[in-house]
């Protein structure tokens, strides 16, 4: 990060109101008709979270007076991704993945509490996983406070100033009262959700109720019909035989409607594992311009919720590392079911990570004696949690270029 600037070279800028103790307020006066709590009742009448995300991040910063605002929801268990936004002048922390304990967000996160450094790039207090998005935004000081509801940390709200400008405790206390609010909203917008998938799948079943009731029964009626007059025409070779085709035709689109009606009763068990990735590859393209794509390759089988997060959550780390080591030019996720479970693989064409420079294409698991990338905390403890799944986990160097990254949990 560049040296500070000499306060008389700054562009002139109104000095923000100070505590007693010499702190910063809130960036602007917080008045009886801008408070966040008398505001609750809007961000929960709006029902849909993207737009509750985006007036959470529209309203911290008015009200902190901060320059740039984050909004970002735990989407599995201890990972937040950064959805809303505002003041951004780059992309780079657009749709960010955060893990529990990372970053500033991240000890929002695993402690539950506000954070704040006056200082980002300097700042012994957070790990410094996210410097490089931080500082291309030019962020010196920042404020974390936790989204919570129910006794649950269901997301962070951040917001930050590039002049190094210190957050004072009136700044905790009007975000604090934004993040409760956005607490409710995105819990009353999640049961929205609930409620219209719940309406949207009993309409299904009786949409295939009623298909069972007409067309299932009409297809029966009409079957048995020419089943009788195929027994009844005996003398007719030619007439039997065209009537044993239109039966067989019959079987088979009454095979189709019993394959449609069951699709229409159930939801796919693979679909939130499958939607969960495409969402993380969209968002690493979009912040990193690296193109990324998504495949799953077979039908998956169900798997439970512990072991379709430990599967996320190595996707999310090995696009992390792709994205601060790799220097690649596309990377492609796929999903597979073999060997009785379900494997994740991240390839990726970029020149590896360090401490992989010399890993052969043939790959083995990790283990006492495996190579790490460089503080490669985040995949040794992934391993250990595969493991314990009773899953495992490779990293393997491609023949042309890149590396692999492959994840594989059992089924239930």
């Amino acid at each position: 990060m560049s040296a500070a600037i000499p306060a008389s070279n700054r562009l002139s800028r109104p000095r923000r109101p100070q505590q007693p103790d010499g702190t910063e307020r809130a960036g602007r006066a917080v008045g009886a008709g801008d408070r966040p709590g008398r505001e609750h009742a809007d961000l929960v009448g709006l029902l849909d979270r993207k737009a509750a995300l985006r007036e959470a991040a529209r309203r911290a910063r008015v009200v902190t007076g901060a320059d740039i605002s984050l909004v970002g929801q735990v989407e599995d268990e201890g990972v937040a991704v950064l959805r809303s936004w505002a003041g951004t002048q780059h992309r780079g922390l657009h749709g960010l993945v955060v893990p529990c304990g990372l970053g500033l967000g991240g000890k929002v996160l695993a402690t539950g509490r506000p954070c704040v450094v006056r200082d980002y790039a300097r700042s012994r207090s957070i790990t410094h996983h996210f410097d490089e998005p931080i500082t291309a935004e030019g962020i010196q000081s920042m404020l974390g406070v936790p989204v919570r509801h129910a006794g649950r940390v269901i997301g962070v709200i951040y917001v930050a100033h590039r002049d190094g400008a210190a957050f004072g405790t009136g700044a905790v206390t009007a975000l604090s009262e934004i993040a409760d609010a956005t607490g409710v909203a995105l819990t009353v917008a999640d049961r929205a959700d609930a409620q219209r998938e719940a309406e949207a799948a009993a309409e299904r079943r009786r949409i295939a109720v009623a298909l069972h009731d007409s067309v299932g029964a009409m297809l029966f009626t009409i079957g048995a019909q020419v089943r009788d007059l195929r027994t009844g025409y005996t003398a007719e070779p030619g007439l039997t035989d065209r009537l044993g085709a239109v039966e067989r035709q019959l079987a088979e689109a009454a095979a189709a409607l019993r394959e449609s009606l069951a699709a229409l009763s159930t939801v796919p068990p693979d679909r939130s594992l499958s939607a969960s990735v495409a969402s993380d590859c969209r968002a690493f393209q979009e912040r990193t311009d690296v193109a990324s794509r998504a495949l799953t390759l077979t039908e998956l089988p169900e798997l439970d919720p512990p072991r379709r997060r430990m599967l996320l959550a190595t996707v999310r780390e090995a696009l992390l590392n792709v994205e601060k080591h790799a220097h690649a030019s596309s990377v492609v996720v796929s999903l597979t079911a073999v060997d009785g479970g379900v494997m994740a693989a991240i390839t990726d064409d970029g020149v590896g990570w360090p401490g992989h420079e010399e890993q052969t294409p043939d790959g083995e698991a990790f283990g006492p004696e495996s190579a790490l990338p460089v503080g490669g905390i985040g995949l040794a403890a992934l391993n250990d949690g595969l493991q314990r799944l009773g899953g495992s986990l490779q990293v393997i160097g491609n023949e042309d270029a890149g590396l692999t990254v492959r994840a594989w949990v059992p089924c239930l």
